[in-house]
């Protein structure tokens, strides 16, 4: 369970008039190397699998670097393994720029500049594995200036079951999120979220951004976890209490066995 993916950040002006829409479709590597990037001490992962994007009303334009060191275990020299922590470390687009986007000065989403294409790289964990609480995650999204309303799909992403649009509810749902607390999950409760995914019990949130884009999380009500990044969090009976009847009725179709 991984979402595709900070403190409260003062509208800007600007703000209202960017739209960023998504060119291009990218299937995932067939080696299974993930695309991702380190900044400032934080692992991020390209969107859409390094999907490229278009910038409308405003471009970025405040520069935070240049990805320097190639971690691809395809492509890296005999060093790769010696920088996979290092800042501007990458599986992809080496020599892109990094640059600010003017709507996330917390840098939790950042656009990466690389032949003259934009993509876009979501926060996704520290760096290092240490454990970043629900609390840095939701500030660091500002999910709370950003969202505008929620779906929820099936797990695959590729269903939309149910559409939430009051205002109001949407806030509520984020604020209960606040109150999730860092799983120390075991194999057993691994097997279980595995369980839960291919039975049809696990739920994509997907926040619908002001900007065109979207942030999405997957939640398995069941087992009362979510996902935020990289991370499993655990949900306290209250939040289910609070949103029991937006989860009620949803039917999906069980995964596929391959």
């Amino acid at each position: 369970m991984v979402g595709l993916a900070i403190y409260k950040s003062p509208s800007t002006p600007q703000s209202a008039s960017l739209e960023i829409s998504q060119q291009t479709q990218v299937s995932a590597s067939p080696t299974g190397i993930r695309k991702i990037l380190n900044y400032n001490g934080y692992r991020y992962a390209f969107v859409g699998d390094g999907a490229q994007f278009k910038f409308t009303g405003l471009e970025p334009v405040q520069s935070l670097g240049t990805l320097e060191y190639d971690i691809n275990p395809e492509t890296a020299k005999n060093d790769g393994d010696n920088n996979v922590e290092e800042n501007y470390a990458t599986t992809f687009a080496v020599g892109g720029k990094l640059y600010e986007i003017p709507t996330y000065p917390s840098h939790f989403r950042i656009a990466v500049k690389y032949e003259h294409n934009y993509y876009l790289a979501e926060l996704v964990a520290k760096v290092n594995d240490s454990e970043m609480t629900a609390k840095e995650y939701l500030d660091m999204s500002n999910l709370k200036e950003h969202a505008k309303e929620i779906d929820i799909l099936n797990h695959m992403g590729n269903d939309v079951l149910k559409k939430i649009t009051d205002h109001t509810l949407v806030e509520s749902i984020i604020e209960g999120l606040y109150s999730a607390t860092n799983a120390d999950l075991t194999n057993n409760e691994y097997e279980a979220i595995g369980g839960a995914q291919s039975e049809g019990k696990s739920y994509q949130l997907q926040f619908n951004i002001k900007d065109g884009t979207e942030i999405a999380m997957y939640i398995i009500p069941e087992l009362k976890v979510v996902s935020m990044g990289d991370a499993y969090y655990q949900l306290p009976d209250a939040f289910f209490d609070q949103t029991e009847d937006i989860f009620a009725g949803l039917i999906q179709e069980a995964l596929p066995l391959y």
